[in-house]
């Protein structure tokens, strides 16, 4: 363990400059925010996390999770990568996130954003940092299909690292090469007659592909796949050396050519369709003894023949029982592929049973999600003066002419409050909401009509619903122009933090996967003591129950309301339809709310696909830009938002917007007697 402090000692010295490396780096600064530990969730605490580095070990992981969806129904999957082709594959999972560079804090704040349940890291990827990290949150790690790669090679070189990194993680071995039970994809593009695949080849095997497949009668189409794309360049060289008829994939607009010779496989996740209408296939890395051959998983999954060369140890288990056509020399090589075209295709391996791996995966399947930690706690010092002037702040409550029920929470965002704030309403007759209006365009005067420019995107998505809504920063004067419109019972959304007017209910909203908010304003998105609980007459707490501090504080008679959202309908071009009612077409799903990942996990219970994800931040402004990019998704694929966002965006845009509405799981009894004085409907 002591091995492992000083790495993390270390990684913290030289974390500025990892930053730094970061963020001019081409290729990762894409990412930057999730390599330096501040990731967007699109999951919800708690998803079973799989860490698989590229798109073989992705392989394995999309193999596991159709037996870890009948084990668990509902489970959300999360998978860390570093490459950035893994990272752009987001299909069959609920997010793919870049694991964060290797250093404790980076690592530390990357878990206290995406709150896994356990990690299972997936065939050769060991990160101290990352599994200091895990032991320090109590996250829990199980090996997948453990296989000694080059980077655990580099381990064992220091002394005593490799052994402090591996105690008390457990091993799963399954009994198949789980990634020849991965789904394939359809080849990414079709050819005439026969072809050879070279795949995940390294430096001096594509010149010894291109010696042996020179001598070969006839020619099949050699499909030529580099495993590093920064190889793309000097193998695009050689076959300009060897003139062959050459192309790249990049530039292919359909059919290869029938003059082609060669394809240079110059894009990522295509590999594995090929091998389907492949006539053999040559795996690399197999002369390259440091490398240790590459797994022939996909190939064979295929039932494509398969010709290697004689350095397999690297991914010993998934060579077991393969039949290949062994070149010990670069030499051997016209041999073996001759021997390889001739012989039959096989059947692709049958299914296997998995429910042995899942139930070996129990120490991660059966953890509780990682509980709430301080989002930025170096910002502790600056904590205490915020909660002191919330503290000092005056209360004057001022009487108003009609009974105001508020609804407000600890947290500046992502509770929920105005879907129970029009919850309320929906059931009060005579009601209006009440709110300062968040985001509207700059006045002290009384709103109760106009798009979220006027009212703010909350009141704004309300009154599309036709509620009536009144705004204004003098939260007073609004409901006393309410009042005098006939308004009986206003609804005051976000108003624990409104001193100055008297309330005849106070309702207080937690999220129960983030209740404190992850800490005080700026630590977190806690605007208040936690104290300010005691002021609750109800204590509304979604998504499970409440904490028991929360609880402990609430004074006599108070009483406690779970809850949990549930979809209603889809609001299109100013219509509310019916669940049923969106089309079949592949989804892209954007939010701009506080916490994405509850409208995410709605999309995905309704049986949705989401082929696209995009999150901004909350109260996003869209720009014309924005416009443009859901212009052109929308040639494509079905564009579903938030009703928040919905109100937004122009409403003529034709996106759709998810309806959803609190749903009481207890305290429903106790709720309506607190009500029953304002007249609510049954």
């Amino acid at each position: 363990m002591l091995i492992l402090w000083a790495y993390a000692v270390l990684g913290l010295l030289v974390s500025p400059f990892v930053a730094i490396g970061v963020a001019v780096h081409p290729r990762l600064r894409a990412d930057w925010r999730e390599r330096l530990g501040f990731p967007q969730a699109t999951v919800e605490p708690g998803a079973v996390w799989f860490h698989a580095a590229s798109l073989g070990e992705r392989r394995l992981v999309d193999a596991l999770v159709p037996a870890l969806q009948a084990h668990e129904p509902g489970v959300s999957v999360l998978v860390s990568c570093t490459s950035a082709a893994a990272r752009d594959l987001e299909a069959g999972v609920d997010q793919v996130v870049c694991l964060p560079v290797d250093v404790l804090p980076a690592v530390l704040a990357w878990l206290d954003r995406l709150r896994p349940r356990g990690l299972i890291l997936v065939e050769a990827e060991l990160w101290p940092a990352l599994l200091l990290g895990c032991r320090l949150r109590g996250v829990p790690v199980v090996r997948l299909a453990p296989r000694e790669g080059p980077g655990m090679r580099r381990l064992r070189r220091v002394p005593g690292l490799a052994t402090a990194l591996l105690a008390g993680i457990p091993e799963v071995h399954p009994p198949v090469d789980l990634k020849q039970l991965a789904p394939a994809s359809p080849p990414a593009f079709v050819w005439a007659g026969d072809a050879l695949v070279a795949g995940s080849t390294r430096d001096g095997e594509e010149a010894a592909v291109l010696d042996a497949w020179a001598t070969l009668s006839p020619r099949p189409l050699l499909i030529l796949a580099p495993r590093d794309p920064a190889r793309f360049p000097a193998v695009a060289a050689l076959l300009g050396e060897r003139h062959p008829r050459w192309v790249r994939r990049s530039a292919l607009a359909g059919a290869v050519p029938s003059d082609v010779q060669v394809v240079l496989l110059d894009t990522l996740g295509e590999l594995g369709g090929l091998y389907a209408a492949a006539r053999a296939a040559f795996v690399g890395g197999t002369f390259v003894t440091s490398v240790g051959g590459h797994s022939p998983a996909e190939a064979v999954a295929a039932g494509c023949p398969v010709v290697r060369g004689p350095h397999t140890h690297a991914n010993a288990p998934a060579w077991g029982g393969v039949e290949a056509d062994v070149a010990e020399t670069p030499a051997a090589l016209p041999v073996a592929f001759a021997r390889a075209l001739a012989r039959p295709r096989t059947r692709p391996p049958a299914a296997v049973a998995l429910d042995g791996v899942v139930a070996a995966l129990a120490p991660v399947l059966d953890a509780p999600p990682l509980g709430e930690h301080p989002l930025r706690p170096w910002f502790w010092p600056l904590a205490g003066l915020w909660l002191l002037a919330a503290a000092l702040r005056p209360a004057r409550l001022a009487p108003t002419p009609i009974p105001v029920i508020s609804v407000g929470g600890l947290t500046a965002g992502g509770s929920g409050k105005t879907p129970v704030a029009a919850w309320l309403a929906s059931r009060l007759p005579g009601s209006v909401v009440v709110s300062r209006g968040y985001g509207r365009r700059a006045g002290n005067d009384v709103r109760t009509s106009g798009g979220a420019a006027e009212l703010g995107d909350e009141l704004a998505m309300l009154e599309r619903r036709g509620q009536a809504v009144a705004c204004s920063p003098d939260r007073a004067a609004a409901i006393a122009a309410a009042a005098r419109a006939g308004a009986r019972v206003a609804v005051l959304d976000d108003g624990l933090q409104a001193r100055a007017v008297a309330r005849a209910l106070e309702v207080v909203v937690l999220d129960a996967r983030w209740p404190d908010g992850g800490g005080p304003i700026p630590v977190g998105t806690r605007r208040v003591p936690r104290s300010w609980v005691a002021r609750a007459d109800v204590l509304w707490c979604n998504h499970g129950p409440p904490p028991e501090w929360a609880t402990a504080a609430l004074r006599p008679g108070a009483v406690v309301v779970e809850a949990r959202y549930r979809s209603v309908g889809w609001r299109h071009r100013g219509k509310l339809l019916p669940l049923d009612a969106l089309p079949a077409r592949p989804v892209a799903a954007l939010a701009g709310i506080a916490r994405p990942e509850g409208f995410f996990r709605l999309l995905r219970g309704l049986g949705l696909r989401l082929a696209e994800t995009r999150v901004f931040a909350d109260h996003h402004r869209f720009r014309w830009t924005d416009l443009q990019a859901i212009e052109a998704w929308k040639d494509d694929h079905v564009v579903v938002v938030t009703e928040k966002d919905a109100a937004r965006l122009p409403e003529g845009l034709g996106v759709w917007a998810l309806v959803v509405e609190p749903e009481l799981v207890s305290g429903a009894e106790a709720l309506a007697e607190k009500l029953a004085v304002f007249g609510v409907r049954p």
